[in-house]
């Protein structure tokens, strides 16, 4: 076990992983140094955050009309992301406040309702082809989700664990909540 402090906080980090990534920043100690210095790296990935989704993706929801997209926010695919057998993917807790703000309240209640039917929504892939999900809260963990549709994204986009996925909200013109993502290869 190898120690870091951070802010004051010691942080314990197995020898395995030689470092952990906080802020978009790999933090590993310097060799050589004590572990009050720490060797930091940058990951671009993270740290170039878009305001907009990526030329190429932003035509293709101009392409269906799409309103201005909102930046939803990133997260590192995980196993269980791209796991067939689940099919479906898990969205951080830290965004479901920001997107059931731009729910309606009828689309709201149905996401969350008890009886997990959840809307229809379309998901660009950063190709622009658009696949079909249902968008529900799954009552066991209390989270939202994409599924019905999310394995073939995974399939037809080859997503892997580690993956950085960017995802955009916007509507088209007949006011259907729709979303985009974009990939960054691990």
């Amino acid at each position: 076990m190898t120690t870091i402090r951070l802010f004051g906080n010691d942080i314990k980090v197995p020898e395995k992983e030689k470092s952990i990534r906080l802020f978009g920043i790999h933090i590993s100690p310097s060799p050589g140094l004590n572990n009050n210095n720490l060797q930091l790296q940058r990951d671009d990935r993270f740290m170039n955050m878009p305001d907009s989704p990526p030329p190429s993706l932003r035509l293709a929801i101009q392409s269906v009309q799409g309103s201005r997209s909102v930046y939803m926010g990133w997260k590192y695919l995980e196993n269980s992301d791209i796991n067939m057998n689940l099919s479906r993917f898990l969205i951080p807790a830290e965004w479901c406040a920001k997107l059931l703000h731009h729910m309606t309240e009828s689309e709201s209640k149905k996401i969350q309702s008890e009886d997990d039917r959840g809307i229809n929504v379309s998901v660009m892939d950063p190709r622009g082809n658009s696949h079909d999900m249902k968008f529900t809260e799954w009552k066991s963990l209390k989270r939202l989700v994409f599924n019905r549709g999310w394995n073939k994204l995974v399939e037809d986009n080859q997503l892997q664990k580690g993956d950085l996925l960017h995802l955009w909200h916007f509507r088209t013109p007949d006011n259907k909540p729709c979303f985009a993502v974009n990939i960054i290869r691990s």
